[in-house]
């Protein structure tokens, strides 16, 4: 489990180490001790602290110090994800990098769960990105920085979860060679790492290789690929869907013979006719996802 220090978290709290003392002390917050008396916290105790303080105000850290982000506070206390959907888009767009962090980190810590942060924020405010770029109101560069941005944000929940020999369980996400963004890869693998599993992932333009060796090393059970059917995934191009099929196809091979369960996201499948019914499961929300690995 990763512990945050007591100076860390008062800063994310913002309030003094004096406050925070007095605070476990008195029940506000919660934390663990050790056995020589010392407080150490996790960010689940920050998360329940502002979930039974719903006025608690949060710290700049957390891009509160103005009316936007507190109004985006409301909207998460009030659960009214279509207007944080908004709201991250026009940020990302803007490169506002403190209102995208805020929104996704600001729910997690309220308790959104990542499966929900996923599929009501995160990816319905990149398609409001991607309906941007097919009107031609931006350009590709515009929506690659966007997305960019947002996948950075996401990424940075795996912080709480790290991979650890506790975990019982391995993964392996897997991009593809011609398939740029990474949002959706990087999705999966922050709702594996949520249920306890140890994740691997491939990152964008991976040369997959021979992956026996990987799967043997790293003692894979699952690989996930994902795939959307957006502008920017050029593995979904007609010049490169032999050769994403091609790789489809010699993965599901090795998977077979290690006996790795295959699991496949996205909507980028329509475009493999001659791979779809080679995968175990399917999986187009994250919540689907999530149902498949518990």
């Amino acid at each position: 489990m990763k512990y945050i220090t007591s100076k860390d978290t008062a800063e994310i709290l913002g309030i003094n180490i004096s406050t925070l003392k007095r605070w476990t002390d008195n029940g506000t917050i919660e934390c663990t001790r050790t056995a020589g008396g010392h407080r150490k916290f996790t960010i689940q105790h920050v998360r329940d602290y502002y979930k039974d303080n719903e006025k608690a105000e949060k710290s700049t850290e957390l891009g509160l110090e103005s009316s936007k982000h507190k109004k985006i506070y409301s909207y998460i206390n009030q659960s009214q994800f279509s207007k944080l959907a908004q709201i991250l888009a026009d940020s990302s767009l803007e490169s506002d990098d403190l209102t995208v962090n805020t929104i996704v980190n600001g729910s997690y810590m309220k308790g959104i769960s990542v499966e929900t942060l996923c599929d009501e924020i995160v990816d319905p405010g990149s398609m409001i990105v991607e309906n941007a770029l097919r009107q031609n109101y931006i350009s590709h560069v515009e929506a690659f920085i966007s997305r960019k941005l947002i996948t950075r944000s996401v990424e940075a929940l795996n912080s709480y979860k790290h991979n650890n020999k506790l975990n019982t369980k391995s993964a392996l996400c897997i991009n593809f060679e011609e398939n740029l963004p990474d949002l959706g890869v990087v999705m999966s693998e922050v709702i594996l790492r949520h249920t306890g599993y140890n994740v691997f992932n491939t990152g964008s333009h991976a040369k997959l290789g021979d992956l026996g060796n990987i799967l043997d090393k790293k003692l894979v059970e699952m690989i996930v690929f994902y795939l959307c059917d957006m502008q920017c995934c050029m593995a979904t191009v007609k010049d490169n869907i032999l050769k994403t099929e091609d790789q489809v196809d010699e993965i599901l091979r090795f998977a077979r013979d290690k006996n790795v369960k295959v699991l496949f996201g996205g909507t980028g499948l329509e475009f493999l006719p001659k791979v779809k019914q080679g995968f175990d499961n399917t999986f187009v929300t994250f919540s689907e996802l999530k149902s498949l690995v518990v």
